[in-house]
């Protein structure tokens, strides 16, 4: 389905992509039920794996005044992020926005506030902004779930040909319905529509193939494009009845090199240019890595093969961001716990951890579940206390309550650390819910994303784990040599 754009506003206009060069971008406005935080304009690297990346910062000043600017080149999809709050919407080159800024303060002080269906509302406080692409998007996407609800009231994948040619005439009434690849607005349009068409004309890919893909152009930035591409080449290598799979398992598993896969799938029709090949072979890897049918680590080669020698700068971006995504944290260097600090106010540094199992608890203090688990972990320290290292960390916004909670509990005698309003942490690991864990083994490799629940299954499974080691360790040498 279709990204939904969070930001709701008064807003209208349209613009031709720029290229080339690069407009700078203000963002400004007033933020004052957020003082003194920190916001943070956010852009994806490429909207394939939509990898983000923190583009600008600004510190809220006591008044909730703030200041963000950006370059860009083209009409771009951006956040606006205080804490993990956010709204979406788009930028273009050489504009100025200026925006007041507001949210519920319950679901401002929530880890995930999206869960519970919220989001920084903004409102534009420039009224005589009148070319601005966001209203323009907004108005269309209204009067196309309209066109639906009203001609197809039933579940989408049952829409009939006669249905879609009601609302694409509903539509074409008050938006242009046209190719015009240089155009962001006029081509989210064209591909919105494009998947809507794919859902009636399931069975007809060539005539789709032919209308909305066979151009010379790819459309990396605009999100309608990347959707319909995404539905029309969803798991393509291995359900195309054009490519031998016999071979393409050859290809994966046993030649484990880019050129001959490349050469075989492009005797696909609809693979015939090299741009489009290229990319749905870096998509299709990501979506068969976990299928035990493949060679994960042929597959991580491919991708890295294709990051170092491709032709298209785009996707030396989408194959190391693909790769990134598959396998994110390998140990806990990668996991990029710097500048954050201890109760005492000492520097946590997670390496100085190598050498014994270490058990991370990700909590906040207003978790009643955590404080409960924290009861489990001082059993299990005292019991495992040579073998197994526990930290706490905080994600409490407020480092005082942070300071006050340790003060309170002081029979938690482990280290606690406080995330020092690391955001960008909780997005990279995904962080929705109170408590959350991570496990390293002593080399500081990642074992478990999400440690085995400490209620009922981590006791067995540091019990398992530690006598087997007793075990070993207690081997006389002469056993372990082979006669």
């Amino acid at each position: 389905m279709r990204r939904l754009i969070l930001l709701m506003a008064i807003w209208a206009g349209c613009l031709t992509s720029i290229q080339g060069q690069s407009y700078t971008v203000t963002i400004k406005g007033i933020a004052d039920f957020a003082a003194n935080e920190e916001i943070r304009l956010v852009t994806f690297e490429d909207l394939a794996t939509y990898k983000s990346m923190v583009a600008a910062t600004d510190k809220i000043d006591a008044k909730g005044h703030f200041l963000l600017t950006y370059n860009i080149i083209r009409p771009t999809l951006v956040q606006l992020v205080i804490r993990t709050s956010r709204a979406e919407f788009y930028i273009e080159p050489g504009r100025t926005y200026d925006f007041t800024i507001d949210m519920d303060p319950e679901l401002f002080n929530l880890i995930d506030p999206m869960s519970y269906g919220g989001f920084l509302q903004i409102r534009n406080n420039d009224t005589t902004l009148t070319e601005d692409i966001n209203l323009k998007i907004n108005r269309f996407e209204r009067v196309f779930e309209s066109a639906i609800d009203y001609y197809s009231p039933n579940i989408i994948s049952d829409i009939t040909s006669v249905e879609y040619d009601s609302i694409s005439d509903a539509v074409s009434r008050r938006f242009p319905i046209q190719y015009s690849p240089n155009n962001f607005y006029k081509s989210y349009i064209y591909y919105t529509l494009a998947s809507l068409e794919r859902v009636v004309l399931q069975k007809n890919t060539d005539s789709l193939y032919r209308k909305y893909l066979d151009n010379e152009y790819l459309l990396y930035f605009n999100p309608a494009y990347m959707n319909f591409f995404n539905e029309f080449y969803d798991h393509y290598l291995t359900t195309s009845p054009r490519i031998n799979q016999k071979e393409l398992l050859n290809c994966i598993n046993q030649e484990g090199t880019y050129r001959p896969l490349f050469n075989l799938v492009g005797k696909d029709p609809y693979l015939v240019n090299e741009r489009i090949r290229e990319l749905v072979i870096i998509e299709d890897l990501a979506e068969i890595y976990e299928n035990k049918k493949f060679n994960k680590k042929n597959i991580e080669h491919i991708l890295e093969e294709i990051a170092a020698t491709t032709h298209f700068s785009e996707h030396q971006i989408i194959a190391k961001n693909t790769l990134d995504a598959l396998k994110p944290y390998q140990d806990s260097k990668a996991m990029k716990f710097e500048g954050m600090k201890t109760a005492s106010g000492a520097s946590f540094n997670i390496e100085d951890y190598k050498g014994r199992w270490l058990y991370v608890q990700i909590f906040n203090t207003t978790c009643e579940d955590c404080i409960r688990e924290m009861m489990i972990i001082k059993d299990l320290q005292q019991k495992y206390k040579d073998s197994i290292t526990f930290v706490s960390l905080s994600i409490d916004f407020n480092f005082g309550h942070f300071i006050q909670f340790k003060e309170h509990f002081p029979q938690f005698d482990w280290t606690f650390v406080h995330f020092d309003h690391n955001y960008q942490w909780i997005d990279d690991l995904q962080i929705t819910t109170l408590p959350d864990n991570l496990l390293f083994a002593p080399d500081g490799t990642l074992v478990k994303r999400e440690a085995p629940d400490i209620t009922t299954q981590l006791p067995l499974y540091l019990a398992r784990l530690f006598h087997q080691t007793e075990e070993e360790e207690n081997i006389p040498l002469n056993q372990n040599k082979k006669p």
